[in-house]
């Protein structure tokens, strides 16, 4: 994105002035998409060699299971091994394979060490964060998840101490779309005019924002780096 030498230091500006600074978790600060994928796959391929099913007919089985799912955004209160368990049932399911909760637990546990060793920062992420918490901002993290599984994503990225508050669907109940952004802004006492935040979903963060009239967002990703002179 190219801004005018007038218009980055108006920015700059705008967020030396800020105290707090929100951010998404998946796909903004790590590769999600990249480590879930890995862990689908692994899990996946146990299904394939354990029951002989072409792997490419369990994808296109879990793809259809995770659009399903995830329509709730999370905002159900359940575990992440709740929500893994259900989604590899309904896949087997759909093969008619009967399930037990000793195969599930295999399964959940099979994804969870795969997502863990495939778990990587976005380049610059963590010295942006440890930056903006040596000028002594405030950092939250905003986002759609399992709770449980947001904090442990938090502590295998080495990011725990960097965060003051996690905001999850999960724990309020309600998706980004439903008015998360406004439990958030009520739960920390601040106006949306007071956080900047960074995401890197169109519609579940940039509009949002701009209808809170948040300061800037979303689409100052990359001045904030550039700002913080990070790689």
């Amino acid at each position: 994105m190219d801004y005018s030498p007038d218009e980055l230091k108006m920015v700059r500006s705008i967020l030396h002035t800020k105290t707090w600074f929100g951010f998404d978790l998946d796909d903004t600060l790590h590769e999600f998409r990249k480590a879930s994928g890995a862990a689908v796959l692994t899990t996946l391929s146990k299904i394939s060699s354990k029951y002989q099913i072409p792997i490419e007919n369990l994808q296109a089985t879990y793809k259809k299971v995770l659009a399903q799912k995830m329509a709730q955004s999370f905002t159900d209160g359940k575990t992440s091994d709740d929500y893994r368990k259900e989604r590899f049932a309904a896949v087997l399911k759909g093969f008619s394979i009967e399930t037990n909760t000793t195969l599930l637990n295999e399964l959940a546990v099979v994804y969870k060490i795969e997502l863990g060793h495939s778990l990587e920062l976005k380049a610059g992420a963590k010295s942006l964060l440890t930056y903006l918490k040596s000028l002594g901002k405030k950092i939250v993290i905003i986002t759609e998840g399992p709770q449980d599984a947001q904090e442990w994503t938090l502590g295998r990225l080495g990011l725990s101490e960097q965060v003051d508050y996690l905001a999850s669907t999960n724990f309020f109940g309600v998706s980004k779309v439903d008015g998360l952004f406004e439990k958030v802004l009520e739960e920390l006492k601040i106006d949306a005019i007071d956080l900047v935040y960074v995401g890197d979903s169109w519609e579940r963060d940039i509009c949002l924002l701009r209808r809170l009239k948040f300061s800037p967002s979303t689409i100052v990703r990359m001045v904030i780096i550039s700002w913080m002179g990070m790689d």
